[in-house]
């Protein structure tokens, strides 16, 4: 069987594409004026349109935001800067992302409520 120069160029752009899609867990804490402004629906929402799996929930302090998201790492560095900014009532004083070894698979993204 004879391979064209062509299909092993497409093949090798394929698996770098699907390397580029590999699925990371980050959990990000968000800083500031981040609880009771409409945050976490706004980035649950965020979350959904690009594709991550994962939740977002309030923190004890009532300064902190916590999510875990899951997905490629574009879609992952594209939520972390846009939370910088959060939504309009929202006062984002910081972002701390930090990557973690996971073993769940998340299917979805919610908006956990202190009783979930």
């Amino acid at each position: 069987m004879i391979v064209s120069k062509d299909l092993i160029t497409i093949l090798i752009n394929i698996t770098s594409f699907m390397e580029n899609k590999e699925i990371k867990t980050y959990r990000l804490i968000i800083k500031g004026k981040v609880q009771n402004v409409g945050f976490r629906h706004w980035f649950s929402d965020l979350a959904i349109s690009l594709g991550l799996n994962g939740y977002v929930q309030n923190k004890e302090s009532k300064d902190e935001v916590e999510a875990i998201i899951q997905g490629d790492m574009q879609s992952i560095l594209s939520i972390t800067e846009k939370s910088r900014i959060g939504p309009e009532l929202a006062l984002v004083e910081g972002v701390i992302p930090n990557s973690i070894i996971s073993n769940v698979t998340y299917s979805g993204f919610i908006v956990k409520y202190e009783n979930n």
